[in-house]
């Protein structure tokens, strides 16, 4: 079996290549085409399966990553959308919630939603709280709304009525006239979308839908297209953002469910690798060229929530918890007013790129600043393939900073790198500390182009256990994307105190989104056999504003309901959030959850097995500028491809491989382990 996988980032695209008979992993990178373009997916397919020596129609499954719908939502160039919503309701985009970013600042500004109010419509229809109808939707208001909507000639429509997660009547009669009305603009019902309670984070969720939609839709048919062209007859799957796999059928019935694909792989390939490492505490570190992403792996399971903040908008579906930030090696470093340093957001992406590539960019980004500093050289970046210019790095760092703040041009550059790392540090504190977790407790495991060469100084400004670096970490999201499986996932409000609950009516309930999900993953294919559903409840406090989702088991399985266990299970897990719990307050049920798991066939990871220590040979030496105050020093430098399970070396090294760089800082030691992983500890030690 021969499986494939892309993930396209801001800069670069990764390929992975997996032959299990010959028990081959191949990898590759190429530089990314314009965003939104998935160009470089068929230049690298060609260039990956010609170094395989196959066809590519000997490909078995296609699996992919991508980031045009958060592109495209943070960019603000989606789609036209029309949204229609129950009179009396149009400002509700506008209003918003009363949750502040600067809670005491005295100037706040609301984000723009991405519908404006001249392209919502209202229709004169009421369903109360509780489902039953107050105002009747009349055929003459359909028809009203309709020719509103064609004179707004929108690209796609999306649909928010009232309580329609109670009762979805209405809103289902409008979609299906909307349907008939305009065949070729697609349409978004909220009861489809995100059918919750309150108000607002529902109504956007709905209208991001539509925001993205087509432009993911674009994204994904000419995808299909240019691997059809191209003779690839492998099904295509695609990363979701809660780091399961969707079908392409799936992605443009929710497109608000692939929102944050690109990051998701690279969580799923650390829990593998965690487990294979019997490491279950990980922060996963994932840098790439234009933005750093992280996420935590508690007791071996990542962490998921229901809702997020996406540039101070809610979205609110279920995603892996992941912190990004605009720290990447293209991120820009610049001087604010006040003449400090700054880094990001801008980032120079691949076009024009770092000043370095020589295509010109003149602003000083973090790559070009490694190459000041010695970090990395022509050779090391991606095995020479991409032409390096350090004398263009050192004019950029010179000009845009140093010059500006009187400061030598290493100086200049250790400033971009440790403001970066200052920026990263604080990410990786939001996503522990303020979740309740213990970070000197967990090890980063690092990845992405750049996070092996700057992992070193976080783990040791933030006091953690130890670095670990997979075998392949520029493209270790890319193999992520290859172990997971099929998901689908759906919820239904159902409000009652904890200690009310009739077992059977919440069977029957979670029955009937179980046979819902059952007939989803049925349209992608799955066998009978290879489906699996998980239960869940979103409990919080009476009174209490945030819920929390605590998994159930599944009705029918022997004992399935127990309250006193989902009592304490919802009891530990807030004391870990909040640092407090009361172990006799009440409870009460918000909602009910089933995840849908469609499990598919997956490759064994290429893996090698522990060995004796020895003391590996540097292949050479050089002169590194990686310390405040420390000025230039020598470091040994070893190849990847060299290093097997049981070496061990310390500081300052640089190990060098085609699609990253690993940095060893001074009285850090650095140990090959199975799997052909390197773990970096703290002084001397054996970090296995």
């Amino acid at each position: 079996m021969y499986y494939l996988s892309a993930d396209v980032g801001g800069t670069f695209t990764d390929l992975v290549l997996i032959d299990t008979d010959a028990g081959r992993a191949h990898v590759d990178k190429v530089p990314s085409a314009e965003r939104g373009s998935a160009a470089s997916i068929v230049k690298g397919l060609d260039r990956i399966v010609g170094k395989a020596g196959l066809q590519r129609s000997d490909v078995d499954l296609f699996v992919h990553g991508f980031t045009v719908g958060t592109n495209a939502f943070l960019m603000r160039n989606g789609a036209r959308v029309v949204m229609v919503l129950t009179k009396g309701f149009r400002d509700v985009l506008e209003i918003g919630d009363q949750l502040r970013p600067e809670l005491y600042s005295q100037q706040q500004n609301k984000p723009v939603p991405v519908v404006p109010r001249s392209r919502i419509l209202e229709i004169d229809e009421r369903i109360d709280f509780f489902g039953s109808v107050v105002q009747e939707l009349s055929e003459t208001d359909i028809a009203h709304v309709i020719e509103g909507i064609a004179a707004l000639n929108p690209e796609a429509i999306s649909v928010c009525l009232n309580f329609s997660f109670v009762n979805d009547t209405h809103e289902r009669k409008l979609g299906d006239a909307l349907r008939k009305a305009f065949k070729d603009i697609p349409v978004y019902l909220s009861c489809d979308v995100n059918p919750e309670i309150e108000e607002y984070p529902r109504t956007n969720t709905t209208a991001i839908a539509g925001y993205v939609g087509p432009i993911i839709d674009k994204y994904i048919r000419h995808l299909e297209k240019d691997l059809e062209e191209n003779g690839v007859t492998a099904p295509l799957r695609l990363m979701r953002s809660d780091g399961g796999m969707s079908t392409p059928r799936a992605a443009r019935t929710n497109p608000a469910t692939m929102m944050l694909s690109g990051p998701a792989g690279g969580v799923i390939a650390s829990e593998y690798l965690g487990r294979r490492l019997n490491t279950k505490n990980l922060v996963t570190f994932d840098m790439g060229g234009t933005s750093a992403d992280f996420s935590a792996i508690v007791e071996g399971n990542p962490k998921k929530v229901t809702s997020r903040s996406v540039d101070g908008q809610p979205l609110r579906l279920p995603t892996l918890d992941i912190e990004t930030i605009s720290a990447g090696g293209g991120s820009v470093g610049w001087i604010d007013r006040g003449g400090a340093i700054r880094v990001g957001p801008h980032s120079a992406g691949s076009v024009p790129g770092p000043a370095c590539y020589g295509k010109g960019g003149v602003e000083a980004t973090i790559t070009d600043a490694s190459i000041v500093l010695g970090m990395l050289t022509p050779e090391d970046y991606l095995g020479g393939e991409v032409a390096i210019d350090p004398a263009l790095a050192r004019k950029a760092v010179l000009e845009q900073v140093a010059d500006p703040l009187g400061l030598s041009v290493e100086e200049a550059a250790l400033g971009i790198i440790y403001v970066a790392n200052a920026k990263m540090n604080q990410a990786i504190r939001t996503l522990s500390v303020e979740r309740g977790l213990d970070i000197r407790r967990f090890s980063l495991l690092a990845f992405g182009g750049a996070g092996p060469l700057y992992s070193s100084y976080l783990m040791r400004d933030l006091g953690m256990n130890e670095v670990i670096v997979p075998r392949y970490p520029g493209v270790f999201a890319a193999e992520g994307l290859l172990l997971s499986d099929i998901r689908h996932t759906s919820q239904k409000p159902y409000r009652r105190p904890l200690s009310e609950i009739n077992p059977s009516e919440i069977a029957d309930l979670l029955g009937d989104i179980i046979n819902e999900l059952d007939r989803e993953l049925e349209a992608d294919g799955v066998p009978h056999d290879k489906r699996q559903f998980h239960c869940s409840v979103d409990l919080r406090y009476v009174g209490q504003f945030h819920e929390i989702d605590i998994p159930i088991a599944t009705p029918g399985d022997t004992g399935w309901w127990d309250l006193g266990k989902t009592y304490a299970d919802f009891v530990k897990v807030h004391d870990t959030l909040f640092g407090h719990a009361d172990a006799d307050e009440p409870l009460e049920i918000i909602n009910l959850r089933v995840e849908a798991q469609g499990c598919i066939d997956k490759p064994t990871l290429i893996t090698a097995e522990e060995a004796n220590f020895y003391q590996p040979e540097a292949y050479n030496t050089r002169l590194v500028y990686i310390e405040k105050g420390g000025g230039w020093e020598m470091c040994d430098l070893y190849r990847r491809e060299d290093l097997r399970p049981g070496a061990s070396f310390s500081g300052p090294a640089i190990v060098t491989q085609v699609d990253s760089t690993v940095l060893i800082l001074s009285g850090q030691t650095a140990s090959v382990v199975k799997d052909n992983v390197i773990r970096v500890c703290e002084n001397k030690g054996d970090a296995t």
